[in-house]
């Protein structure tokens, strides 16, 4: 298969990156300054673009990135908790400390002592409540978006990609058990599936091809982060089945559903989509090679 790497791609991101190395910064008079710096507009801020540009997998080496990615980190850290924040919006936030903790780690050798603390944060707080709370609250379940009585999925599931690409010589055991915890609330909703419906696709659209990933995801991420994470279990055969099914005629998979981004999007929908193809390939040479 042709690389899935575009060139044209790659550079029409970096011509659109100001000055500073940066996208689309909010003016200090924006609703949405200063809380919101990076994070807004959404899907084209750099926190977004930072993430496409790791989910199409260039360089890591990428020296381009570096301005962009030390603001992020610098703009959500919360010295406090030791954890990335929008402030006192959904405080906190799993989805997002999983995305910065991501590209902090995909663009680094090593992952920043932020992203380290927010580790051992969401070990210490990270719920996993299945449609009632399992354990007592605690003070942060006055976010309810994130830790109602179904404790967000996109949460878990970003936690999850950031640590996939943590190097294993930096997985402390506390970063394991988190990883743990994910991987079987996953297996326990066999990937995207109602656990008290099995039937059922458990959010919507969440079958539907998705790329790149932001702060949610689609089935093949997960499945293809639990195979970063050399995860084999029987809970995964519903969804491997599902990605099988979406297979077009000439082997390939097509893009089911745009996220509009720096680049306005990733490829047509319902036609071959080169990201999503390599993904759902590298998905299906794991587990059925492996059967």
């Amino acid at each position: 298969m042709k690389s899935h790497v575009d060139q044209k791609l790659i550079d029409k991101i970096f011509d659109a990156q100001d000055e500073n190395g940066l996208w689309k910064v909010l003016s200090d008079t924006d609703k949405y300054y200063p809380d919101y710096l990076h994070y807004v507009p959404n899907f084209k801020a750099s926190l977004w673009t930072l993430i496409l540009l790791a989910d199409v997998e260039i360089d890591r080496n990428e020296p381009r990135v570096k301005k962009a990615l030390e603001a992020v980190k610098d703009q959500f850290y919360d010295h406090k908790y030791g954890i990335y924040t929008l402030r006192e919006d959904h405080f906190p936030i799993p989805c997002l400390n999983g995305n910065i903790i991501y590209i902090d780690s995909y663009f680094n050798k090593t992952p920043d002592n932020r992203s380290m603390q927010a580790l051992a944060f969401f070990h210490k707080y990270q719920r996993f409540d299945d449609g009632k709370y399992e354990e007592p609250k605690n003070q942060f379940c006055a976010n309810t978006s994130c830790y109602g009585k179904h404790s967000c999925y996109w949460g878990i599931v970003k936690l999850l990609k950031g640590i996939s690409f943590i190097p294993q010589a930096y997985r402390t055991k506390e970063i394991l058990e988190l990883k743990d915890k994910c991987v079987n609330f996953v297996l326990k909703h066999q990937v995207c599936y109602s656990s008290h419906y099995p039937d059922k696709i458990m959010i919507d659209k969440m079958d539907h091809l998705t790329f790149p990933n932001m702060y949610k995801s689609d089935f093949l991420e997960i499945l293809w982060v639990l195979k970063r994470e050399n995860i084999k279990s029987d809970e995964l055969t519903k969804a491997i089945r599902l990605l099988k099914t979406k297979q077009l005629d000439n082997g390939a998979w097509p893009l089911e559903r745009k996220i509009h981004n720096m680049v306005a999007s990733i490829g047509e929908t319902n036609g071959p989509n080169p990201y999503v193809t390599k993904r759902a390939e590298e998905v299906l040479n794991y587990y059925l090679s492996s059967n």
